[in-house]
């Protein structure tokens, strides 16, 4: 019986975590930071990403990474993973930038252009916490000229 190597991971707020490598290996930023290091003596820092978020993310790579699992679990999975606040999902979507996780990247966009799809101007304002800084003739002057965004 072979062990399985693992690779530790501590972040930026002092956490730290212990994945198999295959688990690890999701991320295209570990691929190349192990490559010309022996990881399973040393400790990975993470600066970008917190305890909190660094679980999430875990908790990701360790569904997809599973054999066996059908698109219908992963499905189900996805749902029940993306109910978080939004500034969890923030989190969550810079952490996948970070680790350059291509796929965890797109189901957390996915899900941030779901919550704000047929929601109004105003609404979506107050869930990125964009201040609206045109005037209001501007801003009915943007809306005539882009009219087709709005049907």
């Amino acid at each position: 019986m072979s062990l399985e190597k693992l690779i530790t991971f501590k972040t930026s707020d002092g956490e730290e975590f212990k994945l198999t490598e295959v688990v690890a290996l999701r991320s295209e930023v570990i691929k190349n930071m192990v490559q010309n290091v022996d990881c399973t003596s040393n400790v990975l820092s993470l600066s970008n990403v917190d305890g909190k978020t660094m679980k999430k993310v875990v908790q990701y790579w360790k569904k997809y990474s599973k054999e066996g699992v059908t698109k219908d679990q992963l499905k189900s999975f996805d749902q029940d993973f993306l109910k978080m606040s939004q500034s969890e999902l923030v989190g969550v979507l810079l952490a996948a930038n970070f680790f350059y996780d291509k796929q965890l990247k797109e189901v957390v966009i996915q899900e941030f252009a779901d919550r704000i799809k047929g929601k109004p101007i105003e609404e979506i304002r107050e869930v990125f916490g964009i201040v609206n800084d045109y005037t209001p003739e501007e801003e009915e002057e943007i809306c005539r000229e882009n009219a087709w965004a709005f049907e």
